[in-house]
């Protein structure tokens, strides 16, 4: 996937989402969501607070090189493929959440620039294990 396919997935799956969910949760509370629905505004919370921001004060988050940027964000479409995927099997949303990856994807800005192709190739490929191993046949 090309650099502008993944970032119009990324502005797609949640991004331009986020704000008509965020009114429905105003309204009625995030309960009142659909699973799908609140996977969608944890991956645009992941999107803005993993992604977007970065750190000046920091050695490593304050440049990504282009490589890093592009992988950091096939992890994060990637994972909201995942997530639907998964949910669509009938798993929860909340199984779903709980696994142990989920904190590397908030630490991937903090991976040095030389090391951020292998290391998120490497979670990209746990993220698929992890989440695939919850559906129950």
């Amino acid at each position: 996937m090309d650099w502008k396919q993944l970032r119009a997935q990324g502005d797609e799956a949640s991004l331009q989402k986020e704000a008509e969910l965020q009114e429905i949760v105003q309204l009625v509370g995030p309960d009142a969501l659909p699973e799908f629905s609140r996977a969608t505004l944890e991956v645009a919370r992941m999107l803005r607070e993993d992604y977007l921001q970065q750190f000046a004060f920091s050695d490593i988050d304050a440049f990504w090189q282009p490589v890093k940027q592009y992988h950091m964000l096939k992890v994060i479409v990637s994972y909201y493929d995942l997530m639907q995927e998964v949910l669509v099997k009938g798993v929860t949303l909340k199984e779903a959440l709980d696994v142990p990856f989920r904190t590397r994807i908030g630490r991937m800005k903090d991976i040095p620039n030389d090391d951020a192709v292998e290391q998120l190739e490497a979670l990209e490929a746990e993220m698929g294990s992890e989440l695939r191993k919850l559906i129950k046949y």
